[in-house]
């Protein structure tokens, strides 16, 4: 029998025991071979989700973060030897905003079962937090690296919101959040609705939906190197 996929949705912010259900920390009780993108904090989730056996005899492996990921079919293989492994994330949900695709894609070319897990996705908690519509919405990862064409990129997703009245959001790295959040105050039109969800599922959560000319009165949020979502709607 083959072993199965297991996708270990890690907590955002906060303790592992309070924020997974109990379903999801008794199967990853149950799991001794795992894959995340880094070892190092998936041997410290799995000591603060109360893992029962001693960390050293959890086998890990790593997701490169840039060069192609030429172990894969060796990562995988224990799978068809019956073992299961869990897909963890470095926070949030495997192959939402983060690594692991490639690695479900496999699992299903294989024929083996894959289980996601209960647990919390900043993408969509923010989603809910936002108000806007969350009927027709669309996740664009990041915006262009170029300071010069984020604006291009605001205006485009709001000219895309304005055809069909969807939703689009987006991450950024933490230390060009306050980049980001300007040239949406200089580029989008002042009825655009725009929605900040900063460190959601923490005690320094912040979470404001306004349209432009609104967020342009007031003083801006503390938004530097705090893990963020960003949501437009026009």
């Amino acid at each position: 029998m083959k072993g199965k996929l297991f996708l270990i949705p890690t907590p955002i912010g906060g303790d592992p025991l309070k924020q997974l259900p109990k379903e999801t920390l008794s199967q990853i009780s149950s799991i001794t071979y795992f894959i995340a993108e880094r070892a190092r904090t998936a041997r410290r989730f799995l000591q603060s989700a109360g893992y029962p056996l001693p960390i050293s005899e959890a086998i890990i492996r790593e997701i490169p973060k840039k060069q192609a990921y030429t172990h894969l079919v060796t990562d995988l293989a224990p799978l068809k030897d019956g073992i299961s492994i869990g897909l963890l994330s470095e926070a949030g949900s495997p192959g939402i905003a983060d690594p692991g695709s490639e690695i479900v894609r496999k699992a299903h070319e294989w024929g083996i079962q894959v289980i996601p897990l209960t647990g919390p996705s900043s993408l969509l908690l923010a989603l809910m937090a936002s108000g806007l519509n969350g009927q027709k919405f669309s996740f664009h990862g990041y915006l262009s690296p170029k300071k010069e064409l984020i604006g291009k990129d605001l205006r485009r997703l709001e000219n895309s919101s304005k055809n069909d009245r969807s939703c689009h959001f987006f991450i950024e790295a933490p230390y060009r959040n306050m980049q980001v959040f300007q040239a949406a105050l200089d580029n989008l039109q002042a009825t655009t609705l725009f929605s900040v969800q900063c460190e959601l599922n923490t005690s320094d959560t912040f979470s404001k939906t306004l349209r432009i000319e609104e967020w342009r009165k007031q003083p801006s949020p503390d938004l530097h190197k705090r893990p963020c979502v960003f949501l437009l709607q026009s």
